[in-house]
């Protein structure tokens, strides 16, 4: 690049930066000013989108969100422009044939016409840049690479257009986050666990309010990258116009000298093309060199590994045939040690059943002996009850011969029955006593 071109370059990047700084705080700060003012407003003070701008740091990203959209806002401004720049047909058509270098001056002269509000786009700079070099220089050497530097220097301007688009994009979230740490912050020094167990949506609403911010910062991030894109896709579709353009009428318009330079040249191109063609020869070769090299380490790697998987599938086979005979032979003497088990616990348990069975029996015969002894106990409980019934009777007859005597007045001979009647009574009751005491004797 020669310094011409690049001091244009630098002019332009300058030029870029300069322009688009002022004209983005102009915008933006007025309009985040008013956002503000109407969210913080009483029709919406009430609503959701006042939550987000309750901290000062979500109303400085509201601020640098404005100042993105400003400074793309007067980035479409100027792409109406250029796009309607891009649309002229500065110079006169072209038949194809080229001119001498002298008729650039005309050409110059032809660019005053064009509107003042255009004279500053990029293809009438561009152009007026060319026909300028050509004035300058008379003569179209080097007009490639002139044609190159001017290409680079509007890209290089356009990519450093965007630098104050870019800080702010990456500065929002930084922002946002920025916020929720001081959210957090905030939310969790006074806490106490008295406060947590009183009220801990103090806390909560703390966190959210501080969380707020990253939301706030990346949904504005996003929209910013969005329109970034756009704008970004516009304004290189301008460039490339230009370009296109630039090449179409001036890379080939004016001649070129020849001489001693052209003869190199021309012979120049000649051995780059005989060299170039010998050196697809040789990549030709040297590719089917490999591929036939290729094909035969394929083919060897294939044998080898045909007869490594064989070798691997016979030590598998015998490694399994001897870990089934070993599992065989295990299972056998598992079965067999089963087995023996199972017998030994077969005859415990007879023998048990055996002693069960017997002390079933010596139990069973107990019982019938407990039940006759229990059966005789009942029945001398009944006689016992039949001799108290009697008891009662006699009682009721001395009852009623006491009365008998007491109304004769035979006392004596009432006395004598009496005393004749206990007697009676008391040998029948000792009776039916002896029996009752020898028979639970019996049984126990």
């Amino acid at each position: 690049m020669t310094a011409s071109s690049s001091s244009a370059t630098e002019r332009a990047a300058g030029r870029a930066r300069r322009s688009i700084v002022l004209p983005a705080l102009l915008i933006g700060v007025p309009l985040a000013a008013a956002i503000l003012a109407a969210l913080y407003s009483e029709p919406l003070r009430q609503t959701k989108a006042h939550e987000y701008v309750k901290n000062p740091v979500e109303c400085v990203e509201v601020v640098m969100f404005c100042v993105a959209l400003g400074a793309l806002g007067t980035k479409l401004l100027r792409h109406r422009a250029e796009s309607r720049a891009a649309r002229l047909e500065l110079l006169p058509a072209w038949d194809g044939k080229p001119v001498a270098v002298t008729a650039a001056a005309a050409l110059l002269s032809k660019l005053d016409s064009v509107p003042a509000r255009l004279q500053h786009s990029g293809l009438v700079r561009r152009v007026h840049a060319v026909l300028d070099f050509l004035c300058r220089r008379g003569s179209a050497h080097e007009l490639d690479d002139h044609l190159r530097d001017l290409a680079d220097a509007d890209a290089l301007a356009l990519e450093t257009s965007y630098s104050l688009v870019r800080f702010i994009t990456w500065a929002i979230p930084i922002l946002g986050f920025l916020g929720t740490v001081l959210g957090i912050t905030g939310a969790i020094s006074g806490v106490t666990p008295e406060v947590l167990e009183k009220s801990l949506s103090t806390v909560t609403d703390g966190l959210a309010m501080a969380f707020d911010t990253t939301a706030l910062a990346l949904g504005l991030t996003m929209l910013t990258m969005f329109l970034t894109f756009l704008v970004d896709r516009a304004e290189q579709n301008v460039v490339e116009a230009v370009d296109r353009y630039t090449h179409r009428q001036l890379a080939h318009r004016f001649e070129r000298a020849g001489g001693a330079a052209g003869d190199v040249a021309e012979m120049v191109r000649h051995n780059s093309s005989a060299l170039l063609k010998t050196t697809e020869q040789l990549v030709k070769r040297q590719a089917e060199v490999w591929g036939k090299a290729m094909e035969e380490a394929d083919r060897r790697r294939a044998s080898v590994e045909q007869v490594q998987m064989e070798k691997l599938t016979a030590a598998l086979d015998q490694a399994l045939q001897r870990t089934l005979q070993t599992h065989a032979q295990r299972l056998t003497a598992l079965e067999h040690e089963s087995l023996a088990h199972c017998t030994a616990f077969l005859e415990r348990m007879t023998s048990v059943a055996e002693a069960v069975e017997q002390t079933g029996q010596a139990q069973q015969l107990a019982l019938v002996q407990v039940a006759e002894r229990i059966a005789e106990q009942a029945e001398a409980l009944v006689r016992l009850q039949e001799g108290e019934r009697h008891l009662l009777r006699l009682h009721e007859a001395l009852n009623q011969n006491l009365a008998a005597v007491t109304a004769a007045g035979t006392f004596e001979q009432a006395l004598h029955s009496l005393t004749a009647a206990v007697h009676l009574l008391t040998a029948r009751s000792g009776a039916s006593a002896g029996s009752a005491s020898v028979r639970p004797g019996k049984v126990a």
